[in-house]
């Protein structure tokens, strides 16, 4: 019997499942932050109207993505006037090469648009460039260019798609 895909707002009782998924990616400090975030939101407190949700396979929690206005810093990079940027986008490690990325992606985008933005930027450590950036081109995302991360000077390649 095939799992089925859900995707739901994360509860308080999936952090620690969500902190196991980001900790295959990042590092411990992006982690916090992230735990953060999801947990602000969850308790009615969120920031930069970032927004998270969960997807599961069967019971078991296996990506997060999110979804908020886009950084100061990236609107220049933008085609439309009503950007919206994907915050986070990841995949429990047994969980890729199974298409669960891309619904996460198909998924964010339709909840843009009943939102009301009108383009999606996205931005991606050059360390995930053999994971993300071809991942992004293959749907429909167009290079925007790059910009600095964050105080440590990392260089991010920025990703967009219209979506109207």
């Amino acid at each position: 019997m095939k799992e089925q895909t859900e995707i739901n707002k994360p509860k308080k009782e999936d952090l620690y499942d969500v902190k196991k998924v980001l900790a295959q990616w990042a590092d411990k400090e992006e982690v916090d932050k992230y735990i953060e975030r999801i947990h602000k939101e969850i308790i009615g407190r969120n920031e930069y109207n970032m927004q998270f949700w969960v997807t599961r396979e069967g019971r078991k929690l296996a990506g997060v993505i999110g979804l908020s206005d886009p950084l100061p810093k990236v609107l220049f990079l933008a085609k439309t006037k009503k950007p919206a940027e994907i915050k986070i986008l990841y995949v429990k490690d047994n969980y890729r090469g199974k298409g669960l990325g891309k619904k996460l992606v198909n998924f964010i985008e339709n909840e843009a648009k009943k939102q009301g933005y009108s383009e999606l930027i996205v931005r991606s450590s050059i360390r995930y460039k053999e994971t993300a950036f071809g991942f992004y081109k293959k749907l429909g995302y167009s290079s925007a260019g790059k910009i600095n991360g964050d105080e440590k000077n990392k260089i991010m390649k920025v990703f967009k798609k219209v979506l109207i």
